[in-house]
């Protein structure tokens, strides 16, 4: 196969563009591709972020982000921070840069992320997440608390029921009845 650019050399070379969905995609010859700055690109791994941005405006001429190499002269107002510190460093000085500089960030972040807004948890959804947690403690401790006071009345069942033998044993039937009725009155209250 062809260079596609100059028609005479082989094709050892392959080029593909993505921009805003549209995608190009050119093969070249060695010469070609260097002659237009493509074959001395660094894909190497890891990225540095602090030169991923400067790499990202400046090894493209005005073709490729003609908004984004013209007046990198903008400045914040609150910290001095240029938007070539920005594309150098790939950090902002202070919150206010975000404003200052939006009109250029938010087609980067557009192309980077598909969007320039984050969409995620919703504050009504922590919320219903709080509320639904602190009744569930809530109700874990009720039953605890039932629990607790099934256990001490068992336990005050057993001693009674312990007591009216022991009354029974010894024939004083007054006290056996008391008792009896002590006990009918838990039971009841189940």
């Amino acid at each position: 196969m062809k260079c596609q650019n100059c028609g005479k050399n082989e094709v050892n070379f392959k080029y593909t563009q993505v921009i805003n969905g549209v995608k190009k995609e050119m093969q070249l010859c060695d010469q070609c591709a260097r002659e237009l700055g493509l074959q001395d690109m660094d894909f190497s791994m890891p990225i540095n972020i602090s030169s991923f941005f400067s790499d990202f405006f400046n090894e493209y001429d005005d073709s490729f982000l003609p908004s984004f190499t013209k007046n990198q002269t903008l400045k914040c107002s609150q910290c001095g921070t240029t938007f070539d510190d920005f594309v150098n460093t790939g950090e902002f000085g202070c919150g206010n840069c975000y404003i200052a500089f939006s009109d250029r960030i938010s087609p980067i972040l557009k192309n980077l992320h598909g969007a320039n807004v984050h969409i995620g948890r919703s504050y009504k959804h922590c919320i219903d997440e709080l509320e639904y947690n602190k009744n569930k403690f809530q109700n874990d401790q009720k039953n605890k608390k039932k629990e607790n006071d099934k256990t001490e009345q068992q336990t005050e069942l057993e001693k009674l029921e312990k007591e009216l033998e022991k009354a029974v044993k010894e024939e004083r039937y007054e006290d056996a009845a008391k008792i009896r009725d002590e006990i009918k009155k838990i039971n009841k209250g189940e």
